[in-house]
């Protein structure tokens, strides 16, 4: 075989690949060719099934009827091992990491390190291979650290280092840059065009439409567990594929912004905690403030501090005047002030229990009479929250984790505004969430402001923040660098004080 043929040739190859639990068939795909040297993007809403094809090829989901070539040859199905050693790498938005382990052994979970002899690991080798291994990459990140001490967005990092490092036939990444900044996400696009052109096939799938229409060839778009759209890049448009996610144009969700009062709900100054600091704040009622830079900045150090989730070692905050310290979550709820967290699974969910117990957490001590549950206001409050942040789901019963991440997503926001806080902290507040979604996340945080909540949202989507915010602040080095207003939004000047080289003339 030439060198032309085997570029020509398919890296992956559907055929008649069905998938159904019980009566409900969530995915059908006759005929689908993905070739060698090409970034193609799998677009579509949350549970169009594009989890499910991905699972299918990956071999983490054992398709109902169908097969699955890769390279040529037909995969065992259901067998993640079987699509590994054929050539198959997944880079997955819930990473499949050890916490408990090191970078090193998170790298080559799975591998067998060079220098291993009968058994025995080469722990030197080990480390050697996996810190060169990121320093390829030029990550910061030391291969001997423990992942739990690491931050959502470098375990990100760790997990495509670990599958760049097998050079795969097919590299499967599934929102791989939700939890980037810019500088991190582009690095990312540049690895799946350099596989591409190495000869290899590239999976995109990613909810930041600029980032999908810049570096795929091709976008296949999924509605229903079926393929409505096959485009190129030339007849691909942001407009064209929420069309065809949706089956018909989506609402423009952009109204005008709520009023902004004179009143301060919280004031910070000289703010201090371990990588952040000292800086001020002021937050008024009904503004809706974000918090931009790259990624290490401080953003997210920022909220917890406010939340009460680290320590705070200098500074003062007044929260409608008062003093605020909260020591813990509970109190920082409790006084009014409370936070959806960037990672869902590990700091906001109760995966196994019903979607009910999620959405009434926050709201237990209000739904009890004289310390015990009352189980039919629970109910009640769990059927309003479900109606207030448009969760979709067969019952509130069925376990949180069978919701898409979108819906998941919208219980959490739910649960938040169910406290009636004065100020709302969000991080990264749609991660991993699809358009449709996102709007509907939008529309609760711009109708928490217009019922006079401080919102201070967090996020490495510039476009989410320049969409829905008066004002942004930009961080780096812990530090607020820049603050801006709305008539002065571009992101070319939020990314130079991102990046610390502040132009000739701004607003500090």
């Amino acid at each position: 075989m030439t060198a032309a043929d085997v570029a020509a040739s398919p890296a992956v190859h559907l055929r008649q690949v069905t998938k159904a639990y019980g009566p409900v068939r969530v995915l059908d795909v006759p005929d689908l060719v993905l070739r060698r040297g090409e970034v193609v993007a799998l677009v579509g809403e949350n549970g169009a099934g594009k989890s499910t094809m991905m699972g299918a090829i990956a071999g983490t989901v054992a398709p109902t009827t169908g097969t699955v070539d890769i390279g040529g040859e037909e995969v065992a199905a259901g067998h993640p091992a079987a699509a590994a050693a054929a050539g198959v790498a997944m880079v997955s938005q819930e990473f499949p990491l050890v916490a408990q382990f090191s970078v090193a052994e998170n790298l080559l979970l799975g591998r067998t390190p060079e220098g291993t002899r009968r058994g025995i690991l080469d722990r030197r080798a080990l480390h050697r291979q996996a810190q060169a291994a990121l320093d390829e990459l030029g990550l910061d990140i030391s291969a001997s650290q423990r992942l739990d001490t690491l931050s959502v967005a470098q375990r990100q990092l760790v997990e495509i280092a670990k599958a760049w490092a097998r050079r795969p036939l097919v590299w499967i990444l599934d929102e791989p840059t939700s939890a980037l900044g810019p500088v991190e996400a582009a690095m990312v696009l540049d690895l799946a065009r350099r596989l591409a052109e190495d000869g290899g096939a590239v999976i995109f799938v990613g909810h930041r439409m600029d980032e999908v229409l810049d570096v795929s060839d091709r976008l296949v778009v999924l509605r229903n567990g079926e393929i409505v759209a096959d485009l190129s890049r030339d007849q691909a448009s942001e407009e064209v594929l929420v069309r065809a996610m949706v089956g018909a144009e989506l609402a423009q969700t952009e109204d005008d912004l709520p009023a902004v009062a004179t009143a301060t709900v919280l004031a910070a100054r000289g703010l201090a905690a371990d990588g952040l600091g000292p800086l001020d704040l002021d937050l008024n009622a009904g503004e809706i403030v974000g918090v931009a830079g790259l990624m290490g900045s401080g953003r997210s150090r920022l909220l917890h501090t406010l939340f009460g989730a680290q320590p705070r070692t200098g500074g003062t905050v007044t929260l409608a005047g008062t003093p605020f310290r909260p020591r813990s979550p509970a109190q920082a709820i409790a006084a009014g002030v409370t936070l959806v967290a960037e990672d869902r699974k590990e700091q906001s969910l109760l995966p196994a229990a019903p979607i009910r117990w999620n959405l009434t957490l926050t709201a237990l001590p209000r739904l009890a009479r004289r310390g015990y549950l009352r189980p039919a206001a629970e109910r009640r409050e769990a059927a309003r929250l479900l109606t207030l942040a448009n969760v979709r789901c067969r019952s509130a019963e069925q376990p949180i984790r069978d919701l898409s991440g979108g819906n998941q997503q919208r219980a959490i926001f739910g649960r938040a505004v169910a406290t009636n806080p004065a100020v709302l902290l969000l991080d990264e507040p749609t991660r991993g969430v699809d358009v449709g979604a996102k709007s509907e996340i939008y529309r609760l945080i711009t109708d928490a402001a217009s019922g006079g909540c401080s919102v201070l949202v967090a996020s490495s989507e510039l476009e989410e923040l320049l969409r829905i915010c008066h004002r942004i602040i930009v961080m780096a080095g812990g530090r607020a660098v820049a603050d801006i207003a709305r008539a002065d939004f571009t992101k070319e000047l939020i990314m130079t004080w991102a990046a610390a080289t502040a132009p000739t003339s701004g607003n500090r």
